[in-house]
């Protein structure tokens, strides 16, 4: 599945919800982190509030997330 930045999306094991940010082949910001990280074309880059209510980025394989379904 290929994932936009607004999409809302969550770990295929559960956790928070995460908004998509920005997706890897597409954002030239994220192409620098490409290979430093080990991503792929369409492995997003997202933003979500943890359980301290503190913001949290982080990328992830698009392959370990589901869309999720309001």
């Amino acid at each position: 599945m290929s994932f936009k930045p607004g999409d809302v999306v969550q770990l295929k094991s559960g956790g928070p919800t995460m908004t998509v940010t920005g997706v890897v082949g597409q954002d030239p910001l994220l192409n620098v982190l490409k290979a430093a990280q080990g991503l792929s074309d369409g492995d997003i880059a997202v933003e979500y509030f943890d359980g301290a209510n503190k913001l949290v980025k982080h990328t992830f394989k698009a392959s370990s997330v589901v869309l999720f379904e309001i």
